[in-house]
């Protein structure tokens, strides 16, 4: 009922959901203060051959092109924001978005985000370039947004087609899943949860 109403809100009342975004990433940044101090350090712990860092006003531009770059058919089930530059800089300057970039010598070759809320609760989205899929950079990208989320203190959830089996798989290699319920559009409600040892 709350995900209907939320997108209710967005597509019809623009001001309304400005505002709302403005307050949970004020409230969530005073009540994770902390946490998000720790952030570059835990994401620095995880790089190796691929680095890990939040994502900067500086890096819009390079977002630009990383999404321009991909083909069409990654956007069938990846669409959780537009991708020109006023909508990546308002992505990135949200501070309730921790959007994330992989990067392989200066190369941007992956993004994803946790989109976290005031109530315990983040969303996660990811998206590989093409010309680097087939490397284990979504399964390593699970397993950061994980670390990530535990650090936060933060439930992640997100939502996946039953279509989209290399997202599906991905999934199940770095996290237990838990589908909670199959939203109108068909796809899978998800909690990602810490893969059992």
């Amino acid at each position: 009922m709350l995900y209907k109403l939320a997108h209710i809100i967005k597509e019809r009342f623009g001001f309304i959901w400005d505002f709302i975004e403005w307050v949970n990433a004020t409230l969530f940044c005073i009540t994770h203060k902390k946490q998000l101090k720790t952030l570059p350090a835990v994401l620095s712990e995880c790089s190796s051959e691929y680095k890990f860092r939040l994502a900067e006003p500086s890096d819009v531009d390079a977002l630009v092109k990383f999404f321009a770059n991909q083909p069409e058919e990654a956007y069938e089930f990846f669409k959780p924001h537009n991708f020109d530059a006023k909508a990546i800089k308002k992505v990135v300057n949200n501070k309730a978005f921790q959007t994330i970039i992989v990067c392989h010598e200066q190369i941007i070759v992956g993004y994803f985000f946790l989109r976290c809320f005031v109530n315990g609760k983040c969303f996660r989205g990811k998206i590989v370039d093409k010309n680097w899929q087939g490397k284990g950079i979504a399964k390593q990208m699970g397993i950061v947004m994980t670390k990530v989320s535990q650090t936060l203190g933060m439930r992640m959830f997100g939502s996946i087609s039953p279509e989209n089996y290399a997202s599906l798989a991905s999934a199940k290699a770095s996290n237990e899943i838990k589908i909670h319920q199959t939203l109108e559009n068909g796809y899978y409600y998800i909690e990602f949860l810490p893969k059992k040892d």
